[in-house]
Order: structure tokens, then sequence, then C-alpha cells
């Protein structure tokens, strides 16, 4: 993940850069506003976040939100000031969220992770899976998203294929698993759109899904056994090892 800083404050744009770094993000930096825009324009499409200071020389954060919201693709803005009286106008900008001056580390990396949620596109080529995660579309499907990540949930789609549903957030390591641990030819889980719920067969030799219609008890009651099930795929070093011929 790579975050643009644009502050003008040295000692806290390295303070900024230094925490990143702990936490394992790239990251550029730009010393006023103008800067930030020269660098989002000559690196389109690589920002997954910018932390834009207010208060800034030749361009201010403002200026520079309204000039990266004009001539660029979405990427989520944070405001970083120690004005919080304002804080419609960081949203009339363009931008996404507010962090107020000073902040604790702890404080910035929970912002952080809110506003570099994705979605995920589901490929499947030639026996290998893969899950390609995508930039939210505008500052609506960010809120979109985010709220689906607080009860757990994320939204999916397939590639080449419109297709598209709100699932489990483990449903990236339940997927491998079937497919790829267990050699499974089919994967099933449960679509939580709240306009319209069901049962999602996804068969991996070509990415088909097609979905079954399911009564609104049954869903809930299927939703809470679903999420028992998915604590189990955590991360990819619990599966076991692909079923063999032999095993029983």
């Amino acid at each position: 993940m790579k975050i643009l800083i644009a502050e003008d404050n040295l000692r806290l744009q390295k303070s900024v850069g230094m925490l990143l770094k702990c936490w394992g993000f790239d990251f550029d930096t730009a010393n006023n506003g103008q800067e930030a825009v020269e660098r989002a324009v000559a690196n389109e499409g690589k920002y997954d976040l910018c932390l834009m200071d207010i208060d800034m020389p030749i361009m201010n954060g403002c200026e520079a939100a309204r000039a990266i919201r004009r001539e660029l693709k979405y990427f989520p803005i944070m405001a970083l000031s120690g004005n919080a009286c304002i804080e419609e106008k960081y949203a009339a900008a363009g931008m996404d969220d507010y962090l107020p001056k000073p902040f604790e580390a702890d404080r910035l990396l929970g912002k952080i992770n809110e506003l570099t949620i994705k979605s995920l596109k589901i490929s499947f080529r030639k026996n290998d899976l893969h899950f390609i995660k995508e930039m939210p579309m505008d500052a609506a499907e960010l809120k979109e998203l985010r709220e689906l990540d607080k009860k757990g949930l994320a939204k999916f789609s397939l590639i080449d294929a419109d297709h598209k549903f709100i699932a489990h957030k483990n449903l990236q390591n339940k997927v491998s698993h079937d497919f790829i641990a267990k050699g499974k030819l089919l994967s099933e889980f449960l679509d939580r759109s709240e306009d319209d719920p069901g049962i999602i067969h996804l068969y991996s030799s070509n990415l088909h899904a097609n979905k079954k219609h399911i009564l609104p008890e049954t869903f809930q009651e299927l939703a809470l056994l679903e999420d028992e099930e998915f604590r189990n795929y955590t991360t990819k070093s619990e599966y076991p090892e692909k079923e063999g011929p032999d095993s029983k």
C-alpha cells in the first residue's frame, strides 16, 4: 500500500513517515499542496490514500484536494489539521475524513485501515485463484465498504462478469481453501446483500455463479452458522494440505 503525505512541517512529516514505515506502508512526501497535486498526477493510480495537511504554503490542503478531485480518478483523502471547527469545509473540498492534530499513532492507523478498504474481484485462471483489490469508485462506495467492514462483510465481484455480492470478509480464504487446498469444483457461501440475500454456488471451472433465493428466517439461521464456520478461515497457514486420493 502506498500513501502520499502532504505536510509542510518537516518534523511532523518525518514522524508520520516513520510510523508508516513501521507499519509496512510505502509512502511519498510533499511539502505543500501544489507538490501534492503534482505527485498525485505523476503517480496516478498508485496512491491508496493521501494524508493532507490543511495550512500549507503555495496551495493549501483544501485547494489541493479540489484539484486532485478535478484531475484524477478517485482515491481517499484525509485531512490532518488542528482546526476542527471547519470540518465541513474539508468534506466540501472532497476529503473523506478528518483527523485532528495532535493525534495518537493508534488513531492514525485506525483511520488508515478504514479509508483503504477495497472491494475484491475474483479471478480463476489455469487453476490459479486470484483476489484483485479494487479502489472504491467514489466517496459513496468507500462509505459503503467502511460500513460493511464494521459488520465483518466485504464486497466482491467476478472478473469479466457483472455479478456482485456482499459476503463474509473471510470469503477470500474460504474459496481458496475449497478450490486449492481441498481441490473442490464448487464453493458455497451466503450473499448477504440486504435487498437480495441467498446462497451462491461458485464453480471453479469458469467462475460461473448462480444464486438460490431463501426465506429471511432461513437466511438469518444460515448466517449465524456461516459466521461460526468462517472463523476457521482467517489465514492460509491454517489450511489443511490438499486432499489427495489417499485422504480419508
